[in-house]
């Protein structure tokens, strides 16, 4: 039977997958998971002119991108075995080219590199954005797969409509008289890592997104904001807060991504201003507080989220120890695949 080889992944984007969370086309991590140590113990500011090194306290009770991708692999493999028992076979997207910053933190209070906002202002590398951009259009060349083969990956997580034009054996649970597993063979994959959800831990990285604008509403940060404000309108811009001017929607990538003029010297004098205030660290600061009380008031369930976190990670190292074929043979992987729909600033 034909393979279903593209946009599989955007199915379970829908039920919040981990392998649509990052393109799972990746390297080996030689890491043993299941031996990682307790998290650190405390945050760090490393070099004081490049957020990418800065941490904060929430980010050792969360999932890092290489443990993300290695529950991604190990539950893409225990969907594949799922999958050939019943004559269905998919294969991995390639790995989701990077665009924007470095890491989680590199961008978080604005882009800070002026060589690159002398070339882009507030834009992504261009390479960046092309292949991306290419990946996207691979994917959208590929069929998807049948209404039947979607309900044995997807199970009760499969569109209504999908299931309306499923046959009526996979509608009653069957394919070719085999029964399908519970929530399809995507449930049985993640009952094998012992999670009902992507596996991620959820509160800690719920708490982590939600830091950043809870900040911006601290008086010392309100303050550093008001004197940013002021330099940038001193400079011929106006804007109340640093990332309006970043999202302004007149700086939006457009048909050739090329960045203006104006959007150019926005970013510079943006980026004058945030230096000369110190808003990046000011923020930074304030986060780290709101986070440090974050772990204060809800201890015990963060512990249990990286204890529980750990077990999935030994139970992936486990599966790709000892589990199937992975990575494919290079002629399948070949193309690059994704679903993620890009994000012009950052990951």
């Amino acid at each position: 039977m034909p393979g279903i080889r593209p946009r599989l992944l955007v199915l379970f984007a829908a039920a919040g997958a981990v392998v649509a969370a990052a393109g799972i086309w990746v390297s080996d991590d030689t890491r043993n998971p299941a031996a990682a140590g307790p998290p650190a113990a405390a945050p760090h500011v490393g070099t004081p002119a490049d957020p990418a090194t800065w941490t904060l306290p929430l980010s050792r009770y969360r999932a890092d991108e290489a443990e993300r991708k290695t529950v991604a692999r190990a539950e893409f493999s225990l969907l594949q075995r799922c999958a050939q028992r019943f004559d269905i076979t998919i294969e991995p997207d390639a790995e989701l080219p990077p665009v924007g910053g470095r890491n989680v933190m590199d961008w978080r209070y604005g882009i800070h590199d002026p060589a690159q906002i002398a070339e882009q202002g507030y834009k992504p590398d261009p390479v960046q954005r092309a292949r991306y951009e290419e990946v996207l259009r691979e994917t959208a060349r590929k069929p998807l797969p049948t209404p039947d083969e979607r309900v044995v990956l997807m199970g009760s997580a499969v569109p209504d409509d999908v299931r309306g034009r499923a046959s009526e054996e996979a509608r009653s649970g069957h394919r070719n008289g085999r029964q399908i597993p519970e929530g399809g063979c995507l449930g049985e994959a993640r009952r094998a890592l012992g999670t009902s959800t992507d596996g991620t831990p959820r509160l800690a990285d719920r708490l982590f997104n939600a830091s950043s604008p809870a900040a911006e509403q601290g008086p010392d940060v309100t303050a550093a904001f008001t004197r940013w404000s002021q330099c940038m309108a001193d400079a011929g811009f106006v804007y109340a807060k640093p990332m309006d001017a970043n999202d302004d929607p007149k700086f939006g990538l457009g048909s050739s991504g090329a960045a203006t003029p104006v959007e150019i010297a926005t970013a510079r004098a943006d980026l004058t201003c945030r230096i000369r205030h110190r808003v990046a660290q000011t923020w930074h600061a304030a986060e780290t507080r709101i986070q440090e009380q974050n772990i204060r008031d809800n201890q015990a369930e963060l512990d249990g989220e990286r204890a529980a976190w750990q077990e999935t990670l030994a139970r992936a190292g486990e599966e790709l120890r000892t589990g199937t074929t992975w990575p494919p043979p290079p002629a399948q992987s070949a193309a690059s695949r994704t679903t993620r729909k890009a994000q012009s600033h950052g990951r």
